[in-house]
């Protein structure tokens, strides 16, 4: 018996598998889709069935086939999921080996007995989650989906606070009744702990959470309960949909617009298109919420590809809070040089006399977003990113740092290009932030909220339990608190800067901004009185800035898609981002003028190529192409990749930065 194996690692773009002689002991066992070892090259690596044959002896093949070394018969890929990793390889232009990695259980040294861990016995009953009418229709057509075996995907869109969690829960409760398993995606666990708290209250040991935080066992023995079925739900981010099952019903991938959902290594594949790919091979059902979905997700339910439904009100009725949008500009004539304006100060004083709290978001983190010499105007750059380094104040002892590589180094008395004394520091960050708002509100209690103090999920959990509790009186932080928090004694969102990231070089640069201005805005007035936000901005008339002050998606919507369909941007075509870097310059601008000469030879339209925007990152130098085209032109680029293995080729990039 012969076997063609998969080998779970990258191998040559024309190779998908390898054949082994199959032992005589494993013949019964063996079947397409097992899990096995088998040497390859001088180590022993896992690899999937993909084939298996009898032959007979040829005495005309002058070598032998070597031979599988072990098989796990704790798991079988099955067969949808192979069929998901041929689309990933086609579609990624990856090896099929690393599509079929994705779907593979946690390599473990030990036997499994030893990597089990004790399992939550929280036991929860009776717990009844009531509808609003508004939601009761939108559960009762997506249950009828389900029963009439309709597996178009859906759109749940709801304004933020609108119940959303409810929905996906009801949903839940009906496809486990019917004996089949739910994926709950979330952008990140530590940012979305009421979707998490809320699947273990109801359905409390039935659910396992897949996160990075996890021990190797841990994630063992999560992949094992929801592959087993032992566990019907799993929740966690991206790589809880690599988990496979084989009676799958429904996925749920919560704030789908998040970039999170996008994986940055190879294969680089986005989760929503991941899932949409299973569900369909899993005859299963698929259901995106957001408050603020990306465009393209939302144009397919203009074009009738998904299923759109919406909640138009808040759950229980409350209001969305009101918005106030201020001219810095005005501000600056009015000689006030704070980063708080002067009306934020006086709502936040009146927040403070009434005992409520308030939430003030800059997606900025540090003391000054650079440092620069007034005298020559030298910027002091990261050595490794030649990006600009953000001075910290308060932690890291007021250092330099660098926000891609982490590297740091001490803010220089002297300017390093021409020795002025007159070093300046530039721009706000929350540091800065939480620096005013201290010396404006001294009795008040102050916590500053980002990836600097929140390194883990119990980190954030203590801060939510703080905040819930009403031990903060105002919070300050970057996107981190845009998401994911439902206070409802939050009776005032600030927003410092509207306009960050609003210039960047990208077509998706307004669309971020209004969805994480819409996202913080939404975090006011949540089961209380109507809530208010300020909207601080150099650009007040900005559609983004408009669009979000009114809470109003379709309006950013309907303008934003027509300028997407003027310069024929997603979703009216595709784009692929082709990026080569190497240590050497020189090398890097070699490897994309390769590809720029292939595209052109293969009458390939591109745009580039030329440096990216983040020129030189962790010591490399950057540059890009950027493909446009109406349909990806797979086959040729898969010829790219394999006269060029070492530039990157991202299919339908989040960024192009």
């Amino acid at each position: 018996m012969i076997a063609e194996i998969i080998p779970a690692t990258k191998t040559s773009h024309d190779v998908e598998s390898f054949s082994y002689a199959v032992p005589a002991e494993m013949q019964k066992l063996l079947q397409v889709g097992s899990l096995v070892a088998v040497p390859f090259g001088k180590q022993k690596i896992r690899g999937i069935v993909a084939k298996l044959e009898t032959k007979k002896p040829d005495s005309t093949i002058k070598y032998k086939l070597r031979e599988i070394a072990s098989i796990d018969d704790t798991f079988i890929l099955p067969k949808e999921y192979l069929e998901t990793a041929k689309w990933v390889a086609d579609y990624y232009l990856c090896s099929l080996g690393e599509a079929v990695s994705l779907f593979l259980p946690p390599e473990m040294k030990r036997p499994r007995a030893a990597a089990a861990v004790e399992s939550r016995e929280q036991k929860v009953e009776g717990k009844y989650i009531k509808l609003s009418a508004e939601q009761e229709e939108i559960f009762q057509k997506l249950k009828q989906k389900f029963v009439e075996h309709n597996n178009k995907p859906s759109l749940l869109f709801g304004v933020t606070g609108s119940g959303k969690t409810e929905i996906y829960i009801k949903l839940a409760e009906e496809i486990i009744k019917s004996g089949k398993q739910v994926i709950v995606l979330v952008p990140e666990i530590i940012l979305t702990p009421q979707t998490v708290e809320r699947f273990e209250e109801i359905f409390a040991d039935h659910v396992c959470l897949m996160h990075s935080h996890l021990s190797k066992s841990e994630k063992f023995q999560c992949f094992y309960d929801f592959y087993s079925g032992r566990k019907p739900i799993i929740v966690g981010p991206r790589s809880a949909l690599l988990v496979p099952s084989p009676n799958l019903g429904l996925v749920i991938i919560d704030e789908e617009q998040e970039d999170s959902f996008k994986q940055e290594q190879n294969p680089r594949y986005h989760a929503v298109d991941l899932a949409e790919r299973i569900c369909k091979n899993m005859s299963s059902q698929l259901l995106l919420g957001s408050a603020t979905p990306r465009i393209e997700t939302y144009y397919k339910t203009v074009n009738n590809k998904y299923d759109l439904f919406t909640l138009h009100q808040r759950y229980a009725k409350d209001g969305l809070p009101t918005s106030t949008i201020v001219d810095l500009r005005d501000e600056i004539k009015r000689d006030n040089i704070s980063p708080i304006s002067e009306l934020l100060q006086s709502e936040i004083k009146k927040v403070m006399d009434n005992k409520q709290q308030v939430l003030l978001f800059l997606n900025r983190r540090g003391t000054a977003t650079f440092v620069s010499c007034r005298d020559c105007g030298h910027v002091m750059l990261c050595k490794n990113c030649s990006i600009p380094m953000i001075y910290h104040l308060n932690s890291t002892n007021g250092m330099l740092n660098c926000h891609h590589c982490n590297y740091q180094e001490n803010t220089p008395a002297h300017c390093p290009k021409c020795q002025s004394p007159r070093i300046k520091f530039f721009g706000a960050g929350v540091d800065k932030i939480e620096s005013e708002i201290k010396k404006m509100f001294p009795s008040s209690r102050v916590a500053r909220v980002d990836s600097t103090t929140i390194k883990s999920k119990k980190d954030y959990y203590d801060f939510y339990q703080r905040f819930k509790n009403k031990e903060v009186d105002i919070v300050i932080g970057t996107q981190i608190v845009a998401k994911g928090l439902d206070i409802p004694g939050v009776d005032l969102v600030g927003i410092i800067s509207a306009d960050t990231g609003l210039h960047l070089p990208q077509y998706r640069a307004t669309e971020r901004v209004f969805q994480i201005l819409t996202q913080v805005s939404g975090r006011s007035g949540r089961r209380k009185d109507i809530g208010r936000t300020i909207i601080q901005t150099y650009w007040p008339e900005s559609g983004p800035t408009q669009a979000a002050s009114k809470h109003n998606y379709r309006l950013f919507y309907d303008d934003e898609i027509i300028a997407r369909e003027k310069f024929n941007y997603p979703p009216f075509s595709h784009l692929v981002n082709v990026i080569s870097e190497n240590k050497n310059d020189g090398q890097a601008k070699i490897q994309i003028d390769k590809v720029a000469q292939d595209l052109n030879e293969r009458k390939i339209e591109f745009i580039g190529p030329g440096r990216c925007f983040y020129q030189r990152l962790h010591g490399k130098h950057r540059y890009h192409l950027i493909i446009k085209s109406k349909t990806l032109p797979l086959p040729l680029l898969s010829e790219i990749t394999g006269t060029n293995p070492r530039v990157i080729i991202d299919i339908d990039p989040v960024s192009l930065l």
